[in-house]
């Protein structure tokens, strides 16, 4: 009996059944599904798929909102630097900074970079629309009229607990971050109306095969793109490129 993986993907399975039928050219498509189920210990294709559907909701992860994400960076604020946000503004409010640039300058100066650096800008300047819109709402817009696409994004959010310990998952205007504890090492983007982009962060990686150029993909600092037009697209191969992100800024 085969064991039916941690994070199932359907499409796979669906696409397991329809290759039993093309061998058997005497066999349904419910036949094949049935005997793909009774492959993986279930009584029925409908039961296999419920079981699917179990896990899948279990490994999802919270996309972070953007208070979440505002208290994650002020955490990680005050674990680098010993002071907290409010140390920062009185600090920052004292030399009355007219630009954002040089706000910047300085924070850069003081070693405050990143994620923290971002936070005390927006502090003082204002936080942007994608930040305080929710996160169900900013995606919703990303795949408003492409919804074909939406399970590509389930899909790859399904797969990152067999990743590693993503500290954000965080929504965005055209894009969704994934964050580790140190820096976005993945995006997912909904280029076109008929493909997502998987853009990565990967050291030395030659441009070939299934990766293209990173350019125009998320924030800028991807290297390297892995593009998807569905979610069997994310086989073991994109999974793998993905684990090496994550395992190369973590």
């Amino acid at each position: 009996m085969r064991q039916l993986p941690d994070r199932p993907n359907l499409d796979q399975l669906r696409h397991q059944a329809r290759e039993l039928q093309r061998r058997s050219k005497a066999m349904t498509l419910s036949a094949a599904q049935l005997a793909v189920a009774r492959e993986y210990g279930f009584s029925s294709w409908t039961r296999l798929k419920a079981e699917v559907d179990r896990r899948r909701s279990i490994l999802k992860p919270q996309v972070r909102t953007w208070q979440g994400m505002r208290d994650w960076s002020a955490q990680l604020l005050e674990r680098t630097t010993g002071k907290d946000v409010a140390a920062w503004n009185r600090v920052i409010s004292r030399r009355r900074f007219a630009k954002e640039s040089a706000l910047r300058k300085w924070l850069t100066a003081q070693r405050v970079t990143g994620y923290a650096q971002m936070l005390l800008v927006w502090e003082r300047f204002g936080y942007p629309d994608f930040m305080t819109a929710g996160a169900n709402d900013l995606i919703g817009r990303q795949y408003a009229d492409r919804p074909s696409l939406r399970p590509i994004l389930d899909a790859t959010l399904a797969a990152l607990p067999g990743i590693g310990q993503v500290a954000v998952v965080q929504a965005r205007k055209t894009y969704v971050s994934l964050v580790s504890k140190r820096r976005t090492f993945a995006v997912i983007q909904a280029t076109t109306k008929n493909r997502v982009d998987l853009g990565l962060r990967l050291r030395d990686q030659p441009i070939s095969g299934r990766l293209k150029p990173g350019k125009g993909v998320g924030n800028g600092s991807m290297t390297v793109r892995v593009p998807l037009s569905s979610p069997a697209d994310l086989d073991h191969e994109a999974l793998g490129w993905l684990k090496r992100a994550y395992d190369e800024n973590a």
